[in-house]
């Protein structure tokens, strides 16, 4: 349940839902699909629990690595009835494609380039990758050191100049939301830095889905 309108979010808390007076206007924003068309938030979830991840820029080799994961790991036909997953950018429609071949994506991808969504849902900037004896994400696990994502990251940037200003705040974090069919905030989570989304395996159980593991230290 969120808070009441009267009662203002806490942008400290990674995890504080927002206010119904918040998410009453998140659903009003318009998002652009892969062709530029636009539907309302509210209109992508009506009537539908619904699992919002919003990701970082489309360069970004940490979200694609979540990205891929959820689609391996919670793939459509493993969701519970009524139930689907959306990806959210911040930067123009024109990535979509290229994000979506990169990442492997089998859900959705839509962007709100105004970045009103990621203002009222009070995401952070910062371009950290952590402190020293954070718990590693699991859909980390497998993907490479700082450097070679680094690396990774700048040859995807030369193989797509066209979307060099189209891609999104290098520094704006994303997160996680899940909406109830009837519209309510069920979870929040807030990126603190760069490879901090929801561990896909508490996303799964927090939805009901089948999880199957994709990281080799899963699997043993």
């Amino acid at each position: 349940m969120a808070p009441s309108a009267a009662e203002p979010s806490d942008v400290d808390s990674p995890r504080n839902p927002p206010t119904a007076e918040e998410l009453s206007e998140a659903l009003k924003i318009d998002v652009y699909d892969r062709e530029g068309k636009t539907k309302s938030l509210g209109e992508l979830t009506k009537g539908q629990r619904t699992v919002l991840v919003f990701i970082r820029h489309f360069w970004c080799l940490n979200c694609q690595a979540y990205v891929r994961c959820i689609s391996e790991s919670i793939p459509p036909s493993k969701l519970p009835p009524n139930t689907q997953i959306l990806v959210i950018g911040c930067g123009s429609y024109q990535p979509i494609d290229t994000y979506a071949t990169n990442s492997s994506s089998k859900y959705p991808i839509y962007t709100d380039p105004t970045l009103r969504l990621h203002k009222l849902f009070q995401f952070k900037s910062n371009l950290a990758e952590g402190k020293a004896g954070d718990e590693q994400r699991d859909y980390m696990r497998d993907a490479g050191s700082t450097m070679s994502r680094i690396f990774g990251g700048i040859k995807g940037a030369l193989g797509n100049l066209q979307h060099v200003n189209s891609v999104g705040p290098k520094a704006l974090n994303g997160g996680e939301v899940v909406l109830s069919a009837d519209g309510e905030c069920e979870y929040m989570y807030r990126m603190q830095n760069t490879v901090d989304h929801t561990n896909i395996s508490e996303l799964a159980k927090m939805i009901g889905a089948e999880y199957t593991p994709v990281s080799s230290e899963e699997k043993q």
